[in-house]
């Protein structure tokens, strides 16, 4: 074969080829499209994210400080629940899950007075629980609040309970006897 007959034979096959594909092309059905419309939903979800430490998610104000004065008896006077509250500052209501109570040194935290050789012991009670070093109050309803500015967006802090026994540490100004950390969490206790 000579250089001419293999341009010929080549180029027959790409005839060839190309006729084959437009064959194929034409003999296939056109394609049919659906008449009408179809539709389908996309859930919408809000949720509040569980807040980290120093985050800004959940938004409330506890009382600063909660001053108690002893009197000879060893009770304890607390100011007024009105005076005491925690407030939710949130768009949505949240609850205390948590009250833990860290005791101060000299001062230490129990559950009764009465009790015990401990020096500078004290106790005392919020809304009803025993002040400890971690009470689950997240089953309760009544440490519900809220969303901001609702007209249940607050807690008072009821104190009762509250004493004291064995005094060695000077008291005649205030001294700090424990740290109350709240933990605090979206929505309604379950």
């Amino acid at each position: 074969m000579d250089a001419i007959s293999n341009r010929s034979l080549k180029a027959r096959v790409g005839a060839m080829a190309v006729s084959l594909v437009m064959a194929t092309a034409i003999a296939t059905p056109a394609l049919a499209f659906a008449d009408g419309t179809t539709s389908q939903s996309t859930d919408v979800t809000i949720q509040s994210v569980t807040p980290e430490p120093g985050g800004d998610n959940l938004s409330f104000s506890v009382p600063t400080q909660i001053p108690f004065v002893a009197k000879a008896d060893g009770t304890m006077l607390a100011p007024s629940a009105k005076t005491l509250q925690i407030q939710n500052k949130s768009v949505f209501p949240i609850h205390v899950e948590n009250m833990a109570v860290t005791e101060q040194s000299p001062f230490k935290l129990v559950a009764d007075v009465m009790v015990g050789t401990d020096a500078n012991a004290f106790q005392f009670t919020v809304n009803g629980l025993q002040a400890a070093a971690s009470v689950d109050t997240s089953v309760n309803a009544a440490w519900n609040m809220g969303y901001a500015n609702s007209a249940n967006d607050k807690i008072s802090l009821d104190i009762t309970d509250a004493k004291i026994a064995r005094v060695t540490a000077d008291i005649s100004t205030p001294q700090k006897a424990a740290t109350i950390t709240w933990t605090v969490a979206s929505g309604a206790a379950q």
